[in-house]
């Protein structure tokens, strides 16, 4: 039985170029780069509306780079990604959007020999009756892999798996001392980075330093931080490489989600397995039961109480530090491209 992926991502190389997550392209090139799957197509989102650098797998219509049509491109590409699948295949979808709805439709009526099965990621709770629709087919798969726990997710034939970590991931640089500086990286909206309230924090912490890459929403009130905290450093967006660079020399990642926020109760931050994996120290102001065996500080989402944890982390002993950094090795084992391949076989077979 062939495994086909229906992904919405482009080579690591092209991230940037057309604005899409990067995120969400390295779960997928993760899960791709460790031959999970025999074929794998990809559709993008609706706002790549311009000439795309053809790619192994990309299914494109030209209706895109069309103002008054572009909205019907998504339905021509799943139409073409119809026709590409095999009667008795099965298919993985990175959730249910606007993007596969077609194809969802089409493969239960015209092929229901097709094993249709779903990656959940990043479902923010909606009373919006397309939300609920999506949510609705999700937990009407065959079999569904989920990020996180929820009463909301039904799929019996369901495994819980956070995040995936690159097949035959590279040695990367372990923590022999831990200074005093901090990462805060990707989307940073409040309910994500919650970064006005790092930005005040930090600028009550001049020996610490906060390291800041992504596309900021609210340059200004950046730059009214930056100007005058000389600790507080933006970085803006950056490649991948140099991304890598900026987080190996910074012992601490902060992971500050808004515990409050109905997106952040149905997800698993990506950057927190890869922090893991490069051996960081993770502060989060969430607790992960995904995450239980492994290391990692929980602190306060108020001021307050984010400013005192992170003086008693800071002044803990070099040794005890240490014993939360350097858990790649763990982190692999759990995350492995190997251990999703196994888990989609279960859920295949029906015996997750």
């Amino acid at each position: 039985m062939q495994r086909i992926f229906l992904t919405h991502s482009v080579p690591r190389d092209k991230v940037l170029r057309y604005g899409l997550s990067v995120a969400a392209c390295n779960f997928c090139n993760n899960l791709i780069g460790g031959g999970v799957f025999d074929k794998v197509y990809s559709i993008l989102p609706t706002f790549v509306n311009e000439a795309v650098e053809p790619f192994e797998g990309l299914i494109y219509s030209s209706l895109r780079r069309n103002k008054f049509l572009c909205r019907l491109a998504p339905i021509v590409e799943n139409i073409k990604a119809f026709v590409k699948i095999p009667p008795k295949a099965s298919i993985w979808y990175y959730n249910s959007t606007i993007l596969n709805v077609t194809l969802i439709i089409m493969l239960k009526l015209f092929k229901p020999g097709v094993k249709q099965n779903m990656i959940i990621l990043d479902y923010t709770p909606s009373t919006k009756p397309i939300d609920k629709f999506f949510l609705w087919l999700s937990n009407k798969m065959d079999g569904t892999i989920r990020l996180t726990d929820s009463p909301l997710f039904t799929c019996k034939n369901s495994v819980c798996m956070p995040g995936v970590v690159p097949a035959n991931s590279e040695v990367w640089p372990k923590i022999t001392s831990v200074r005093k500086s901090f990462l805060i990286s990707g989307a940073l909206g409040y309910n994500i980075s919650m970064l006005p309230m790092l930005l005040e924090a930090f600028s009550k912490l001049p020996d610490m330093e906060l390291h800041i890459t992504g596309k900021a929403t609210d340059l200004k009130l950046i730059n009214s931080y930056t100007s005058r905290c000389g600790n507080i450093i933006y970085h803006g967006m950056v490649e991948y490489d140099v991304y890598l660079h900026i987080l190996h020399d910074t012992p601490f990642l902060l992971s500050t989600r808004d515990p409050n926020a109905p997106e952040n109760k149905c997800n698993f931050p990506s950057k927190i397995i890869e922090a893991l994996l490069h051996n960081r120290i993770v502060v989060s102001t969430l607790h992960y039961p995904q995450l239980d065996g492994i290391n990692y500080f929980e602190v306060p989402a108020q001021i307050d109480g984010f400013v005192s944890a992170l003086k008693q982390i800071t002044e803990m002993s070099q040794d005890k530090l240490l014993t939360y950094a350097n858990q790649s090795a763990e982190v692999m084992r759990r995350f492995n491209t190997e251990a999703w391949k196994s888990n989609m076989e279960k859920i295949e077979n029906n015996i997750a």
